[in-house]
């Protein structure tokens, strides 16, 4: 149901910290010895984390920019990944540039290194399709490994995203004023971050915990979509009750996607634990302040298969009125849908 894959891809990219990426990399590696920034005592759950010491940048040509041999000691550095076929990393072109064009002035230099994609592409970008338009910052290809399939395989995929195990692009990493990564994500999200860092307010070892815990609500929660593809309902169950005990109980997005694998009408999910479906969907609608439109839909729903038929009609005509125009058509239908279940029909 389109509903449901919208939901999905929401809470996926919420976790990931990516609001929309493509998806190519390798599993993350095992983790090794690093050096660490002074007080990181965070768990290792990856070769590459925040709070390590950055890699080495591994660059086969420098498109644009003048060329970076190693990270300056009082210079920031964003280092995002990106593909000339990534529409994704496309749209957000004109966001980097816009904040190196804020913080040229502070030291901070954002490089845009080319990954997962055929080389020879990347010049009739730049030239033919507004690349050097929209990239107002330095730009580069990753060294290619040797003996490998060089579209997939680099320097820098292996040892910065292969290492800390994202999957997707675009992808940034932060390199503090003394070369540590301090914090790895969707660039579209990096601002405050960024902010924090440079003006040297980060608390990196904080933020090194707190990067941690995240990835692991990322793996227990793709352990719950597996159960759900997998139509293995005790382990959904088990892995959602997890999730709402820990980090999501305060996660609204998270817990709406959570119910609404539930309590979707369409589910083939057997036995349908009602009871937990509302208990989460309340919780989500609780945080949303009653305001959102698709989570009241999954809370009505959720309503509706514990029993509280005239209940659930009034949140799903709550959510109607309250839902952008690209919605109303679709949480119509599901209005009427209620309304002629209710009905016998």
């Amino acid at each position: 149901m389109k509903r449901g894959l919208v939901a999905m891809a929401a809470v996926v990219a919420l976790a990931a910290g990516m609001p929309a990426a493509a998806q190519v990399g390798a599993a993350a590696q095992p983790a090794k010895a690093r050096e660490v920034a002074p007080g990181v005592k965070a768990e290792r759950i990856a070769d590459l984390q925040v709070g390590d010491k950055a890699p080495e940048l591994k660059i086969a040509e420098w498109v644009k920019g003048d060329p970076v041999t190693a990270f300056e000691k009082g210079r920031v550095y964003v280092v995002e990944f990106w593909a000339t076929w990534c529409g994704p990393c496309i749209a957000g072109m004109p966001h980097l540039s816009e904040l190196q064009k804020e913080y040229k002035s502070k030291n901070v230099r954002i490089i845009g290194v080319n990954i997962w994609d055929d080389t020879t592409k990347v010049a009739p970008f730049m030239s033919e399709r507004g690349g050097d338009e929209k990239m107002q910052y330095t730009v580069a290809i990753e060294e290619k490994i040797p003996d490998t399939d060089a579209r997939r395989t680099g320097w820098m995929t292996r040892e910065w995203m292969d290492a800390s195990g994202q999957q997707g692009i675009p992808s940034a990493f932060i390199v503090d004023q003394h070369g540590f990564v301090a914090w790895i994500g969707h660039p579209m999200t990096m601002d405050d971050a960024l902010r924090e860092i440079v003006a040297g307010e980060w608390d990196i070892v904080a933020a090194a915990k707190k990067y941690v815990d995240e990835k692991k609500v990322e793996v227990r929660f793709r352990d719950y979509m597996m159960a759900i593809r997998g139509n293995d309902s005790a382990k959904a169950y088990a892995v959602a009750k997890e999730l709402i005990d820990g980090p999501a109980w305060d996660n609204a997005q998270m817990l709406n996607t959570l119910a609404w694998y539930i309590v979707d009408p369409d589910s083939t999910i057997d036995p349908r634990d009602a009871d937990l479906g509302l208990r989460i969907a309340e919780r989500a609608s609780e945080l949303s302040k009653h305001e959102n439109a698709m989570i009241l839909d999954t809370y009505a729903w959720a309503l509706w298969f514990a029993g509280h038929q005239d209940r659930a009609l009034e949140m799903q005509e709550k959510a109607v009125r309250l839902a952008p125009e690209n919605m109303k058509e679709q949480l119509g239908e599901a209005l009427e849908r209620m309304k002629k279940m209710k009905r016998g029909g």
